[in-house]
């Protein structure tokens, strides 16, 4: 049951288990097997991801980013998608190009979102295929490009993604 599932991933998370304290993260963010609580998942998070679990890293970045059970700070999003972005997470790297690209408190660097963009899209990570795709199809940090845009939409597309369905 998620409850007892609960009491694992608590059981593992009080002993520095970094992947339980993301999960416990995970089910407070959730509410399953506990209420929910933005709050009480986005401190499981920040321990985990101090602990080094860079799945917890980029979900401490959302919630720094949006606000959810703390109070919004882009730059420590920014410092979070970043160091999870750096091992290899699609969707840190992914949204670290878009604040990159739209310069979110970080000086804009458009040539680098397109290399976090296409280091997600190349991992299979939709939201990054959309995201590269949009790149070629306007020339954004890179030369402009409707059969490039297109090869990566349809990526997307394949996958389901709704925004690359337009």
């Amino acid at each position: 049951s998620a409850v007892t599932a609960v009491r694992w991933y608590r059981a593992a998370a009080e002993q520095g288990y970094a992947a339980g304290m993301c999960c416990l993260g995970v089910c407070y963010e959730y509410g399953v097997g506990v209420p929910s609580d933005e709050a009480e998942a986005a401190v499981w998070y920040r321990r985990a991801a101090e602990a080094g679990d860079v799945r917890a890293m980029g979900n401490y970045a959302w919630c720094c980013e949006t606000g959810s059970g703390v109070q919004p700070d882009l730059e420590e999003a920014v410092r979070w998608y970043r160091a999870a972005a750096e091992r290899g997470d699609p969707r840190a790297q992914c949204n670290l190009g878009i604040c990159l690209e739209r310069g979110e408190d970080v000086e804009a660097d458009v040539p680098g979102a397109v290399a976090l963009y296409r280091a997600a899209a190349e991992q299979d990570y939709a939201p990054g295929q959309c995201c590269l795709g949009f790149c070629y199809y306007m020339g954004i940090g890179v030369e402009q490009d409707p059969e490039e845009a297109v090869r990566w939409y349809r990526a997307a597309a394949e996958q389901g993604y709704p925004r690359a369905m337009r």
